[in-house]
């Protein structure tokens, strides 16, 4: 399986991105309001990347949040952070963490990366693992409408095919200069029959636009950036 590469730069550049004011902070404020009260509550953020998302996490009242991501540039800069309340853990195939360990999970914008149905349903089955019974488990990823469009912070190219698990660029404009990821392009049932079949039910597939569409002169108005799943653990 090959994945993003963060390495040499990319990963610092990765970093400078932010989410107030950009098009994440549409699909972040939709699993904000999903999530609902975090207080007191253990989270485990899967493909924390850079810390952003823990940070965010932290931010909505999660007393601990254990960041895990795969790629060892990453974790170093997340871990540098010193952010109070988070770990950051490396993670391969699995996830470092005991059976039933924390009341909710979420993986934002990393679901794109993966490259094969086999692999998201392994995924999805560890993250089931180590949530609760009853825990929720928030999923952000791209739209697949959004292929082929254009919004403030990034755009896509169309996929090499228009079926699930081609390729297409996603170009972010980061305050270092562009940078160019090569994401999975994923269908609805696609995501559905993973979820399902790690035992998660689908609480809700959820599209969300910007509070004031006509403040956006990108494809935003028009198109929804991202696609929010929220499932439950069985």
């Amino acid at each position: 399986m090959t994945v993003p590469d963060y390495s040499s730069g990319r990963a610092d550049m990765y970093d400078s991105l932010g989410i107030r004011g950009t098009t994440y902070e549409i699909g972040f404020d939709a699993v904000a309001a999903v999530l609902g009260d975090l207080r007191g509550k253990v989270l485990l953020d899967f493909g924390s990347g850079t810390g952003r998302s823990a940070a965010f996490l932290r931010a909505l009242g999660a007393e601990l949040v254990y960041g895990v991501d795969h790629d060892p540039a990453m974790v170093r800069i997340a871990s540098a952070k010193g952010l109070s309340g988070v770990k950051f853990l490396a993670s391969d195939r699995t996830i470092p963490l005991p059976t039933a360990s924390v009341a909710a999970a979420t993986s934002l914008n990393v679901f794109i990366e993966i490259r094969s149905r086999n692999v998201m349903e392994e995924v999805c089955t560890e993250v089931a693992r180590v949530l609760q019974p009853g825990g929720s488990f928030v999923v952000m990823s791209t739209n697949p409408e959004a292929f082929g469009k254009t919004f403030r912070t990034f755009s896509y190219s169309l996929p090499t095919e228009p079926v699930g698990g081609s390729l297409a660029t996603c170009t972010v404009d980061t305050v270092n200069g562009p940078l160019l990821i090569e994401d999975t392009y994923w269908q609805i049932p696609d995501y559905l029959g993973a979820f399902t079949r790690a035992g998660f039910d689908v609480i809700d597939v959820a599209y969300p636009r910007p509070r004031h569409p006509e403040e956006w002169d990108s494809d935003e108005a028009v198109v929804a950036p991202f696609v929010i799943f929220h499932l439950v653990r069985a």
